[in-house]
């Protein structure tokens, strides 16, 4: 960890009460907050760190590691949202303490709506000091900020949600995209209001990255039931507009059957043959992780993931295969240098967070992405979306309110 970006955040926000670490994933954050608390440790007497469930090891691992005698409890976004009993301890030991929460991805709790996102925002009302924590602090739009800023302070922001979105956020109005955000403005007020709690570290590590394409093609046979899943989809589907559900079903389908197919088995053969070192290899469907491979999957537990991947750092195993949902982030794997994505996310803060998992603080040698695509429209769309860092059911919608929902499917 860099001696002086770690003396730059204790400097600006050891002053304050409440802040924020939006810093590029690898640079350290989860030290940087660590010596946050210890720097306060007398001034508190309960700590409270929140994090996505399969990271509760790491954290607890960074703690014995640089602050051993610090503290604190460690609680999952999960179970704050399903488990009432869970939430209301937490909050009585908020409630009756000096309390520092830490939040850490707080892009979990972004939707106002939710339950966790509630009840977090009730207990970050009676702690003493709060710290948020991310990679970045925007996913989609600028909406994501609301939360995290009113969890911090509603001073900060001293604004409702809905004076939020007027003053920051202009709408399309009419077509299959109302309702969403078209573009931001009044930017640099917004800045102005909130840069005094943030502190941004950037990644600044040696180590460099390179990135190869390959493209594979489905057969004819494999075409045509690409194609008859589309005219069954549009047979079952009534509206001319695309909603999330019917949106997930089209995608998730015409995916599982191109990743299925013959030439994408063998590129990846290919590509196992002619590797000589270890690589990390993420895939969207359980299905396309081989039997008895080393594999990192959503069920779990955390010391599970542990010992998988010390048997992969130290076996003889050449890949390690982990699927998006529970691997793109809170994993440190930067003893490896090459990372293949089999299957394509279109969730591009998936993509990243997949990315950082190898290229971080102690990552020694330059780093190696490999990605697999099909030759194929729905494919070549997600990478647009991936590379424009937009969202690919927003760019559906356009695509659709253009051209009406059977015309655009032909073309994926």
């Amino acid at each position: 960890m860099n001696k002086t970006l770690q003396q730059q955040a204790i400097e600006k926000l050891s002053k304050l009460k409440v802040g924020a670490i939006f810093s590029e994933m690898g640079t350290g954050k989860t030290k940087i907050a660590l010596d946050l608390i210890y720097a306060k440790r007398h001034k508190v007497d309960y700590i409270l760190w929140i994090c996505p469930f399969s990271v509760k090891n790491e954290i607890e691992n960074e703690r014995l590691k640089w602050h051993p005698d610090l503290e604190m409890e460690i609680c999952g976004f999960e179970s704050i949202g399903s488990s009432g009993r869970i939430y209301l301890e937490l909050l009585n030991k908020v409630k009756s303490s000096r309390a520092f929460i830490v939040l850490d991805e707080t892009l979990k709790v972004k939707n106002k709506k939710a339950k966790r996102t509630k009840r977090i925002l009730e207990m970050g009302k009676y702690a003493t000091y709060k710290l948020i924590l991310n990679g970045t602090p925007i996913s989609k739009n600028l909406l994501d900020l609301w939360t995290q800023m009113e969890f911090l302070s509603p001073k900060i922001l001293n604004m409702s949600y809905s004076q939020f979105k007027n003053t920051y956020c202009v709408y399309y109005v009419r077509g299959p995209l109302k309702d969403r955000v078209k573009k931001h403005v009044n930017v640099e007020h917004l800045v102005e209001k909130i840069k005094h709690y943030i502190f941004d570290a950037r990644l600044d590590i040696e180590a460099r990255k390179s990135f190869i394409d390959y493209k594979y093609e489905m057969s004819e046979n494999e075409l045509e039931v690409y194609e008859q899943f589309k005219v069954d989809f549009l047979d079952k589907y009534i509206d001319d507009e695309l909603d999330d559900i019917g949106f997930f079903a089209l995608t998730t389908g015409l995916q599982q059957i191109y990743t299925s197919c013959i030439n994408r088995q063998k590129l990846f053969q290919q590509l196992e043959n002619e590797f000589n070192e270890k690589a990390i290899v993420f895939v969207r469907f359980h299905k396309n992780i081989p039997f008895n491979s080393l594999n990192i999957i959503g069920d779990m537990t955390l010391e599970q993931r542990k010992n998988v991947i010390e048997e992969f750092k130290n076996g003889n195993e050449k890949f390690l295969y982990i699927t998006y949902g529970c691997g793109s982030f809170g994993l440190n794997l930067q003893f490896c240098r090459n990372m293949i994505f089999a299957d394509q996310t279109f969730d591009y803060s998936q993509k990243i967070q997949a990315e950082a998992r190898i290229y971080r603080m102690g990552q020694e040698s330059n780093v190696t992405y490999y990605n697999l695509w099909c030759d194929i429209g729905l494919e070549h769309l997600i990478q647009g979306c991936l590379d424009k860092k937009t969202n690919l059911l927003d760019e559906i919608k356009k695509e659709i309110a253009k051209a009406g929902i059977e015309q655009w499917v032909k073309t994926i």
